[in-house]
């Protein structure tokens, strides 16, 4: 029994010893790499050409309902919020939007890329230029310790926060200024198959200073293009 014992703590010893050597190796790109593996097994996002149905849910807003076409091959983007007669559409780089106007043009080309880059993340995290920390935290997420991999841009500084075990990607956060902690945080809930992707159903924004609660998107279905 005591060598029993013995055998018992040595090889408990053995696995905390790995899993800190296999920590070790990890770096904040390694993670996010996981994490697109977790999400986008077959590498499926840069074919992407679905057609999204959204709603969302506001502090004191109706809800709004809207579609987005997303043909990442062709870089065709189109936003129609029909109770709102709203249509933003984007080909290449040309705008066509419900009324005419530069304004337009630039609020179509700004939700191309909200949509293109919030919906298509942690993939979005392997466009050339982003810079990814090589050094990564654990911390506390809702009772989870995650890993928590930072990403700064020229604008703004990202977090994002990843499953222990499967590297989803449980919440991201932005600072407008890191050093004041002024930024919104959104916390993502179930998912949704498209194709052999896992996309977040649920989004829920806060602010980051006080906590304010800002709104939920949701992700209802998707369908394949008619293009």
């Amino acid at each position: 029994m005591k060598n029993l014992h013995l055998f018992s703590l040595t090889a408990i010893a053995i696995l905390v010893f790995s899993l800190e050597s296999c920590d070790s190796k990890l770096t904040g790109s390694k993670l996010i790499q996981k994490s697109i593996e977790y999400h986008d097994p077959k590498g499926q996002w840069q074919e992407l050409n679905k057609v999204f149905y959204f709603a969302d849910s506001r502090p004191g807003k109706p809800s709004r309902q809207y579609t987005v076409h997303i043909d990442l091959p062709k870089n065709y983007f189109k936003y129609i919020n029909s109770g709102e007669n709203l249509v933003y559409e984007v080909n290449g780089e040309d705008c066509v939007s419900s009324t005419a106007g530069s304004k337009d043009c630039e609020r179509a080309l700004m939700l191309r890329n909200y949509y293109g880059y919030l919906w298509g993340l942690p993939m979005k995290l392997m466009d050339p230029g982003t810079e990814i920390d090589k050094e990564y935290i654990v911390e506390d997420f809702n009772g989870v310790s995650s890993f928590v991999v930072r990403v700064p841009y020229e604008k703004d500084i990202w977090y994002f926060y990843l499953h222990p075990e499967t590297y989803a990607v449980m919440a991201y956060k932005f600072y407008k200024d890191e050093e004041k902690q002024i930024g919104e945080i959104i916390y993502l809930n179930e998912e949704i198959i498209v194709g052999e992707m896992k996309i977040p159903a649920q989004r829920s924004w806060y602010r980051t200073e006080n906590e304010e609660f800002l709104g939920t998107d949701f992700l209802l279905k998707t369908e394949d293009s008619p293009m």
